[in-house]
């Protein structure tokens, strides 16, 4: 008998039931099992994948129905295993088609087509279709899939991240029938290459507008993007048709290690740092001597782990730049060390003493000793010293991993690797046993966030054997990751909170932590995010015209007012400057009790998303602050010019007249006086357009006064432009 759950997801507040062991599931768990997983990390994916499937569109509904995702996990973290096992369950709960993009390469959509195939190996063809655009286009038509459908075969379409592949893909759809079945588009590394590289010119990147289309043509299907770094994703306008409309966090198993681990309070054990004086390793002349240690430091590494009697796969990854020509001379000058090291390993196994081993032998036993400082474990340098001298002869010539040539295919073959790359090994590749990292790439000035941390290839499920990695790098990116670390934890936290108070993803305060300057979130081609910063006075620049809202709003501010009229103090400047102040109010009892309930004027500088990022940041930056309210010209209200679009000419009435004199008025911006030092300070105006006889009403607008220390602490923060 089939198990149904109830799920109830308080971001959407979805809830229709879920088949959680249907004959799919049932075979993936066969799966996973081969592949000895515990039952209990099995049990995590499929949780993770009904709170996601919830959140989807139910497919047993006729009426159209689409909805934009984001699922996000941890880099190195098993996503794969994760969307593959909510393949099996969307199966188990009536989508009929899922269409996976892949990748932006084709290493990376066969990764993709490899794992789905293997999961789901033990499936007949009679109940599954696994189709790739780069393999089985002679029948990615509307007749084949739609004969596939009628004959109860469920349809799996995998293709590249690109207009023409994708297009394909949206052909099939363009059948009346075929673009009503329930349909999930996983998009893998849904960061990169889907979102449209073009909004700042207003227009449409191509594979973006290929995407958007193919979202369209669909009557009833959920678009899910997939990704470790969603900054790109979450920054764009929430009016984006990829803009998601639920988010879902994936938390990785027990022995995942990841930011935390490598840049987090023991990194100095993990991150070894290059030297600045040291020549680059792409400089014209021998390989630095931080590359000699972790040569050693791998071999040695490796060593300790075959003595342990761990089998598995260790790697180790150079990544020295993103230009093909620089691989090339790493290449070169690490083969030819490798070939060196090899000979006098291979002569010293055979009893034949040589006096070159002694050069070899300081930088493997000086490796040894920095094991043994950090702490690892260790048996005796003698005892290990034929299984370093093994590993070094059981290493082939390192292997090249650009888009010129990819010979990682050739690692299958070895149990011990070395990888020399660029931009194909900083993202989705997995590289099995890595063990030890050697990275100098870093983009001069600022780098994005999510790009520098895909680049984390040493990331993943490596508890057993995290005691012998080592990351040797510079500086600069260990100051990256550290900031990074900082970055995740508040950016998971934020979800977290959001979900937990029921505030739709879209409506989720964007603004992060992010102290590094030399950090941005995201490309600005596709997404921009600024340093937080508040002038003293924020001012509502637009008035609210329309008189419903108008009156809602001055409801709201006379109830809020009746409520603390005790605490009403009267300044009585001269002529109509006679203002009404509440001193000392919580500024999170004014946000929820006043702010939070008003209109604005859509696209006013000065509005609920302000107030909502502002509140953040405040939280984010520790800070408890105390605001005044300030009732601006209570008795007299002002007129103002208002433009056809709304916009005030002059909020503030500036000062009047000299000091000492009768008609003396310092200026509205100059009342901040009246509060305490580190005080915020609301004034709440009441306007009507003096160019508007058709407006015969008061409208009330605000300004917020930000003390300078508040704004300084909000600097380490980014938002949303």
């Amino acid at each position: 008998m089939e198990n149904t759950i109830e799920m109830k997801i308080k971001s959407n507040h979805n809830n229709w039931p879920i088949i959680s062991d249907g004959f799919f599931r049932k075979k993936m768990t066969e799966q996973l099992i081969k592949d000895e997983i515990p039952l209990n990390a099995i049990d995590k994916i499929f949780q993770n994948s009904i709170n996601i499937l919830s959140n989807c569109p139910n497919p047993k509904d006729e009426a159209p129905n689409s909805k934009t995702g984001i699922v996000i996990g941890k880099v190195q973290s098993g996503k794969t295993s994760n969307f593959i096992s909510l393949m099996a369950l969307a199966f188990d709960n009536n989508y009929d088609i899922i269409v996976v993009l892949g990748g932006t390469k084709n290493i990376l959509l066969g990764q993709n087509v490899a794992r789905i195939s293997s999961y789901f190996s033990n499936i007949p063809v009679e109940k599954l279709v696994i189709l790739a655009t780069n393999a089985n286009e002679s029948i990615l038509n509307p007749a084949a899939i739609k004969q596939f459908i009628i004959e109860k075969r469920k349809v799996v379409i995998v293709g590249l991240k690109g207009r023409v592949r994708i297009n394909t893909i949206t052909r099939i759809f363009s059948d009346p029938i075929l673009c009503n079945v329930p349909t999930l588009v996983i998009d893998d590394e849904g960061d990169q290459a889907t979102l449209n590289t073009q909004v700042s010119r207003n227009s449409m990147s191509a594979t973006y507008e290929a995407a958007v289309t193919l979202k369209e043509r669909l009557k009833r299907h959920c678009f899910l993007s997939i990704t470790a770094t969603p900054q790109a994703n979450i920054l764009i306008k929430t009016c984006d048709q990829l803009s998601p409309d639920f988010g879902s966090l994936v938390y990785p198993g027990d022995d995942y290690c990841g930011l935390e681990e490598f840049h987090g309070e023991n990194q100095d054990t993990y991150i070894k740092l290059i030297p600045d004086s040291e020549p680059n390793i792409l400089e014209d002349m021998g390989l630095p001597i931080s590359f000699y240690k972790a040569l050693a430091t791998f071999f040695v590494g490796g060593a300790v782990r075959r003595y342990r009697a761990d089998s598995g796969n260790h790697a180790m990854l150079i990544h020295p730049s993103q230009r093909k020509f620089d691989h090339q001379i790493v290449l070169r000058k690490v083969n030819s060390v490798l070939n060196e090291w090899t000979d006098i390993a291979r002569t010293k196994l055979e009893g034949i003493d040589d006096i070159s081993y002694q050069s070899l032998l300081t930088h493997l036993y000086n490796a040894y000793l920095d094991f043994k400082n950090d702490g690892v474990i260790l048996p005796s340098f003698n005892e290990l010293e034929k299984n370093i001298l093994e590993c070094i002869v059981m290493c082939p010539d390192a292997h090249i991993c650009n888009g010129d040539e990819d010979a990682s295919e050739n690692s299958r073959f070895y149990k011990i690797n070395i990888f020399v790359g660029g931009n194909l090994v900083e993202r989705g590749l997995t590289i099995k046993g890595l063990a030890v990292t050697y990275i100098i790439r870093r983009a001069r000035g600022v780098s994005n966030v999510d790009n520098t941390e895909q680049r984390a290839r040493w990331f993943g499920y490596k508890r057993s054997f995290l005691d012998v990695c080592r990351v040797f790098t510079t500086q600069p990116i260990k100051d990256d990751f550290s900031s990074i670390l900082e970055h995740d934890d508040d950016l998971w936290a934020t979800i977290e909170r959001a979900e937990h108070r029921g505030i739709p993803f879209k409506e989720i305060p964007r603004v992060f932590v992010l102290a590094n300057k030399m950090l941005t979130m995201t490309r600005k081609n596709v997404a921009k995010a600024e340093r937080f910063s508040f002038s003293e006075w924020n001012k509502q620049d637009l008035l609210l015209l329309n008189r419903s809202s108008v009156e809602r709003n001055i409801a709201y501010i006379n109830d809020f007012r009746e409520k603390h009229h005790d605490l009403i103090e009267l300044l009585n400047h001269r002529g109509v400057n006679k203002h009404v102040l509440i001193k000392g109010l919580n500024f999170f009892e004014v946000k929820n009790s006043l702010l939070g309930n008003l209109f604005f004027p859509q696209s006013s500088n000065l509005d609920s998303a302000f107030f909502n990022k502002l509140e953040e940041a405040i939280i984010k930056s520790e800070i408890n602050p105390v605001v005044d309210i300030l009732w601006i010209r209570d008795k007299e209200h002002e007129t103002r010019t208002i433009s056809s679009t709304g916009k005030i000419n002059q909020l503030f009435q500036g000062r009047n007249s000299t000091p000492g004199s009768e008609t003396y008025y310092p200026g509205d911006s100059s009342m901040v006086s009246v509060s305490r030092s580190g005080v915020m300070q609301l004034q709440i105006h009441f306007i009507r357009p003096k160019n508007m006889p058709e407006i015969n009403y008061y409208s009330p607008a605000f300004a917020l006064y930000v003390p300078v220390q508040y704004a300084e602490k909000m600097e380490r923060l980014v938002g949303q432009i």
